[in-house]
């Protein structure tokens, strides 16, 4: 595909895109209307750009109140939304996850739905969403709209956390890092770095805040202030570093999961072990689509089969790191 052909791609779908949010945010003034913050390339794309065109966009983010998630979903599902992918285990995305997933026929593109950001209210790295939610604004769209969005202070600390933490570098897209570089180069004036790098320490995120910070500076020429720098370096999180470092590397899937296990509290660590090796008949058959269909419970056998595989990978790293 060209570049014209991206860029006329990239046109059309932004503008689906936008007219959706059109509808999104007539749906949740509905009384009795539901909050809802637009997050990422869903705000940036037509507020920060100087044209949409030139921010790609893959799905749209949203993020309600958790006490008004379910009421939210249910409006989505009524308006013609469905779920992406069923559960490990009923209820257990609530517990392991900060998002779910939604599609929509005739809508080339997912929709996510936030009650939390970046992490699990059960990780470490879980941020208090009240400070979130005293940091939103009216987002600015072409049309009159209820929805909001971050301040730039708010969204670049999550954006920092999306790209590092969430993500890690490995799967890092690079416009996540010039979201973060245009928010800095045009909203420089209404960015209060000392209350961000407040809360990323508050958050655990200052070193996922110090990566991001360094990466653009040095991708795009982002020059970050100073003493925010010196801030964020005088105050590391050997434990986040760790974690950021192991996400800087394609990992084993295994690896994965063990730094997603360590990375939650106790409840968090029982609901993932429930979900690997017990998830729901329903898991099993969109995950492993057996056929026929009936063979269905043998694929039980396959999945504990994998998990043991990964295990012994690990366990042979960890003796082979610690034989050098």
């Amino acid at each position: 595909m060209s570049k014209k052909e991206r860029l006329w791609t990239t046109t059309a779908l932004n503008a689906i895109v936008l007219e959706e949010l059109k509808l999104l945010g007539e749906l949740f003034s509905q009384s009795p209307g539901i909050p809802v913050a637009v997050l990422k390339g869903g705000a940036l794309a037509f507020t920060l750009y100087p044209d949409p065109a030139l921010r790609p966009l893959t799905d749209i983010d949203l993020l309600v109140l958790e006490e008004r998630f379910e009421e939210a979903v249910t409006r989505l599902r009524e308006a013609g939304y469905w779920e992406f992918a069923p559960d490990l285990a009923p209820g257990l995305n609530r517990v392991l996850g900060s998002h779910l997933c939604l599609r929509k026929c005739g809508l080339p593109l997912s929709l996510e739905i936030h009650w939390s950001l970046a992490a699990s209210t059960h990780s470490h790295y879980a941020p208090d969403m009240a400070w979130f939610w005293d940091h939103v604004e009216p987002l600015r769209l072409p049309f009159p709209t209820p929805l909001l969005t971050l301040d730039p202070t708010a969204h670049l600390l999550y954006l920092a956390s999306h790209a590092m933490l969430q993500h890690g570098e490995a799967r890092l897209d690079p416009k996540w890092l010039y979201d973060i570089h245009l928010l800095m180069e045009k909203e420089a004036a209404r960015i209060n770095w000392g209350e961000m790098v407040e809360q990323a320490m508050a958050f655990h995120w200052n070193e996922a805040l110090l990566r991001a910070l360094r990466r653009c500076s040095e991708l795009f020429g982002t020059v970050p202030p100073r003493e925010v720098i010196r801030r964020l370096e005088a105050q590391r999180d050997k434990v986040a570093a760790g974690l950021l470092e192991s996400k800087a590397v394609p990992r084993r899937k295994g690896k994965a999961a063990w730094d997603l296990f360590w990375s939650l509290d106790q409840c968090g660590k029982i609901g993932l072990l429930r979900g690997f090796l017990l998830p729901s008949p329903t898991f099993i058959r969109w995950r492993y689509k057996p056929n026929p269909a009936w063979a269905w419970p043998f694929f039980y056998l396959y999945r504990w089969f994998d998990i043991l595989r990964e295990g012994f990978h690990l366990a042979i790293r960890a003796i082979c790191s610690r034989s050098t």
